[in-house]
């Protein structure tokens, strides 16, 4: 029997499961994909990160993959206006191609047994007689046995469904779009460009490559791309011609793959950190608004502290109740205004007419902008 079973290799899951095998546990990671692969993100690691792979040893490793420093973010409105900003840290570009099989491959040194190509389809049990899993791999069906569960399969997947979680009630408008593309490069800063109903983040990664990713609300996706022929392509012509900026950018650059990777029903609503007695890490619970910056960061932490919290339970140090109170009230206290205040933001970002005014504000008062930076990320982590 392991101690413990993350399931979902991202960020979130290989943190968690770094946290544990550190602390002597016996650790299972069930990634239902396979390492190396590309994911719909930012690719955008802010400052608070480093401290995050500074204290779990990974900081050389992750530097032997080249990431780019970013020192600077650039956001631009419709109508040309721009507002500028440093980051009180440099910030890293990295894509998840590479850093998600990094640290898996970390997880497995440590100890923990990683597998992929494995895709959970049930979870029966609870902390007190442990849990069974349920998992479709290649070779057939397999049931794993464990003292405890974390879930960090990512936005939204068939565990949701499996685990009837409240959320997939309510439709989610929005799309997510990314691709590689190889154009100007953008010294050390981070482009935030905004449109009609999205806004789109550019910002390079290793290997002379940049990332583009992009939120954008379902019904105006299919407003810019109704006619017959590639919707996608479609939607990236209509994209360029709302913000000259971002026009001016892509019109110089070419795309990396064949195709943009997609991911639809992207959900910012409020989620839960518990579902009975597993704990929930990562975007499964909740993800903050893209815009932010601090989607990375946050997957990071809310692993680490499902991780620690389990360690509290596995070594006695607290009851099945106690935990999973403590859990619920430090997620709410370390990321509850940070996914509001994200969420307001990007009301304000998707509507033109408050976005330009908003953005003489922070040039006007730096402060502003400053305090922003400050609330939607954990500065703590940094000390």
């Amino acid at each position: 029997m392991f101690d413990a079973v993350v399931i979902g290799g991202g960020l979130a899951g290989c943190t968690a499961a770094i946290t544990l095998a550190q602390r002597q546990h016996r650790v299972l990671l069930l990634e239902a994909g396979s390492y190396p692969r590309p994911k719909v993100c930012g690719e955008f690691l802010s400052p608070e990160s480093v401290a995050l792979f500074t204290e779990s040893h990974f900081m050389e490793r992750l530097q032997k993959l080249n990431p780019v420093t970013i020192d600077t973010l650039r956001i631009t409105a419709p109508d040309g206006r721009a507002w500028c900003s440093r980051f009180p840290s440099p910030a890293l570009g990295i894509s998840r191609f590479a850093l998600d099989q990094a640290l898996a491959a970390y997880a497995g040194e440590l100890g923990a047994d990683v597998h992929e190509g494995t895709r959970v389809t049930q979870i029966d049990g609870d902390l007190r007689d442990g849990f069974t899993i349920t998992a479709q791999t290649s070779q057939g069906i397999q049931t794993f046995q464990a003292a405890t569960v974390i879930a960090a399969h990512g936005r939204r997947s068939n565990l949701d469904r499996v685990l009837k979680r409240a959320f997939l009630k309510h439709p989610q408008p929005y799309i997510g779009l990314k691709q590689h593309f190889i154009g100007p490069p953008l010294p050390h800063h981070i482009d935030l460009h905004v449109f009609k109903g999205g806004y789109c983040g550019i910002s390079e990664v290793e290997d002379g490559t940049t990332n583009v990713c992009l939120l954008v609300r379902q019904d105006v996706f299919q407003a810019a791309s109704s006619r017959q022929g590639d919707s996608i392509a479609q939607f990236i012509a209509w994209m360029g011609g709302q913000n000259r900026h971002l026009q001016q950018w892509l019109a110089q650059a070419t795309p990396v793959y064949p195709d943009w990777l997609s991911i639809a029903q992207v959900s910012l609503m409020t989620k839960t950190s518990l579902e009975g007695d597993i704990l929930l890490a990562g975007d499964s619970a909740g993800m903050i608004a893209p815009l932010a910056g601090d989607g990375m960061a946050m997957a990071m932490h809310t692993g680490k502290l499902a991780a620690l919290s389990l360690d509290r339970f596995l070594t006695h140090q607290q009851d099945a109740h106690h935990m999973k109170q403590a859990y619920a009230r430090l997620w709410q206290h370390t990321f509850g205004e940070r996914l509001r205040l994200g969420r307001m933001l990007q009301s304000v970002m998707l509507r033109p007419k408050l976005l330009s005014p908003g953005l003489r504000v922070l040039t006007r008062f730096p402060t502003v902008g400053n305090w922003l930076i400050q609330h939607t990320r954990d500065l703590g982590l940094m000390e």
